[in-house]
């Protein structure tokens, strides 16, 4: 894809872009996949300028039109303007960016989540709620009323000298007012228990319907930088370590649950991409989550870092699976294939009950199957993606998957009616939904969980960016194996579509996509084999299929979200 990464030039169209544009871009380091342009935005005639990059025809764009409310650059008009364009996009949102800090800890609150610090218990911290100005003043850290008066003094000269909204100090300020006083100016800055304690990061990628929170990461503070509330003006270069999940499993879980609910209670969720949380822990008061940050924050920065040290760590497939990731929530939240995808389940549809016939002369399934059940145990929950007529589970069946000793559950999705019909009177599925490689592991996760995922002769019809965010479901959901084909597409194969009018059915050779998604923590490629795989009745074309099983090794490091049903 041609990507257009959108950015602001704060000084102007012609200057203060410098480090921008001469450092090498976190998306350029993250893939080399697609091509990624970036455009600089400016204050005057800003409308013009996005619509001028509009008309260059970008296949995508990176919003990191990063603002507030009271940005001076009107960055929230521009970002708002932008997405009021709807086109393909993933990144900041002007619905989050518009709400103030405060209103992330009140919306938590009322969540009932019990990983905000509370307000009204010194020592307190106090900092702007807006801005750019969110560097704590001298005296952040405030450990009586008298403290509290002197830092809000301080506040209130930061707030004139950069244009935003003064606030009024004066009047009495007896105990018993403090409630009414931190009311007062509750629009204008955040206050709230100072927790002391070591600093963690959580990365939290938006997943479908989901989220996921990566492997947390504790960062090496100075003794000056333990004052500070991490936040979009902390320094964003600060050293990071990986937790290891062995040093404390307790609090390694509670630092990613902490994290999920920030997600949803910072509104994340709809930018398709995710977010940075921050978090002090306390050993006598636990996980308190001190700001949440868009991952976008992340990208716009330049150089060779590690702010993306759980995402290359963690998450399967690393920096180039989460461009892929944002760009596949894109099109999943708005059904970007739907039509195609209606065309494909009707065309299986058609052929559905002559399909087994067609296998046993047009495919060599059957000794593909047997050669996998024969070398590769699959007992316990078997998810059975893109099932077509189910001839993969009667093979299992076959080879002894219902004896009562071995007992386990086989599950089957297939975007084909038709195709799931045929499969349920089999008989030998526990449950047969229909639903498309896109969604249904994400949906089944919601239930229960999954030990192996199989999937033949299907992943040729996903777009690179959903082969990848596939791969990151499966990997991260699967508990034992994953073991799917991958076949080999010929140019020839969709020309001749092409020809029959057939477009809709075109196929992607992933064997490149899946080489390079390489071999994710935790788990181990334990065996690639190439056969010939079906002839396509349609075209003629042979299509040989490369057969990947991989193992899990050890438990992951990522924890999904269980996201609601949807009505």
């Amino acid at each position: 894809m041609r990507i257009c990464v959108l950015q602001f030039s704060y000084e102007g169209p012609d200057r203060g872009r410098g480090e921008l544009e001469n450092g090498i871009s976190r998306f350029e380091m993250a893939s080399s996949q697609h091509t990624f342009e970036r455009r600089f935005i400016c204050e005057e005639k800003f409308k013009g300028k996005i619509d001028s990059v509009l008309r260059e025809g970008f296949d995508f764009y990176i919003n990191l039109l990063w603002s507030t409310t009271e940005d001076p650059v009107t960055g929230m008009q521009a970002s708002h303007y932008f997405e009021s364009l709807d086109v393909p996009s993933a990144g900041f949102c002007s619905r989050g960016r518009s709400r103030i800090k405060d209103s992330f800890y009140k919306h938590a609150r009322q969540r009932g989540a019990s990983c905000v610090p509370g307000m009204l218990q010194f020592p307190l911290s106090v900092k702007p709620s807006n801005g750019y100005i969110s560097e704590p003043t001298e005296n952040y850290v405030c450990h009586d009323e008298r403290e509290l008066r002197d830092a809000l003094c301080q506040l209130d000269k930061q707030l004139s000298a950069s244009g935003g909204r003064r606030i009024n100090v004066g009047g009495p300020m007896a105990s018993a007012e403090l409630q009414d006083l931190i009311d007062q100016y509750s629009d204008h800055i955040v206050i709230q228990e100072f927790i002391d304690g070591d600093e963690y990061t959580v990365t939290v990628i938006e997943l479908g319907d989901s989220a996921v929170a990566l492997n947390p990461c504790v960062k090496m503070l100075s003794g000056k930088e333990r004052f500070h509330t991490s936040g979009a003006g902390s320094d964003l270069k600060s050293c990071k370590e990986l937790v290891n999940r062995e040093d404390n499993p307790m609090l390694f879980q509670n630092l990613q649950h902490a994290a999920l609910e920030a997600f949803e209670a910072g509104m994340f969720r709809g930018s398709h991409m995710g977010c940075e949380v921050n978090l002090r822990v306390n050993g006598k008061m636990g996980v308190f989550v001190t700001s949440a940050n868009s991952q976008a924050m992340t990208f716009l920065q330049t150089g060779n870092d590690l702010q993306d040290l759980s995402i290359i760590e963690s998450l399967p497939g690393g920096l180039p699976a989460a461009v892929n990731v944002f760009i596949a929530n894109y099109c999943a939240h708005h059904d970007f294939r739907q039509k195609e995808c209606i065309k494909v389940a009707t065309a299986y549809d058609e052929v559905a009950p002559e399909y087994d016939d067609q296998g046993q002369t047009n495919s060599q399934d059957k000794q593909n199957f047997r050669h996998l059940l024969e070398n590769y145990d699959f007992q316990g929950t078997v998810l059975d993606l893109a099932c077509g007529t189910g001839f993969f589970g009667r093979l299992l069946t076959e080879n002894g998957f219902r004896n009562a000793e071995r007992a386990g559950s086989l599950i089957g999705f297939d975007l084909s009616p038709g195709m799931v019909n045929l499969c349920r009177k089999t008989g030998v599925y526990d449950q047969v939904d229909i639903s498309g490689l896109q969604t249904c592991l994400l949906q089944y996760s919601r239930h229960g969980e999954v030990d192996h995922v199989v999937s033949f002769g299907a992943l040729h019809f996903l777009s690179p960016e959903e082969f990848a965010s596939f791969f990151v479901q499966c990997f991260i959901i699967a508990n034992k194996s994953i073991t799917v084909s991958v076949d080999e597409i010929p140019d020839s194969y969709n020309e001749h579509l092409h020809e029959k009018g057939l477009s809709y059915m075109h196929s992607t050779n992933h064997l490149g996509n899946m080489e390079a998604f390489g071999e994710p923590q935790g788990w181990k490629l334990v065996s690639r084999q190439r056969h010939y795989s079906w002839t396509s009745p349609t075209t003629g074309d042979d299509i040989y299929s490369t057969f990947f099983r991989f193992g899990r090794v050890d438990r992951g490091n990522v924890l999904i979200s269980r996201a609601p049903e949807k009505n």
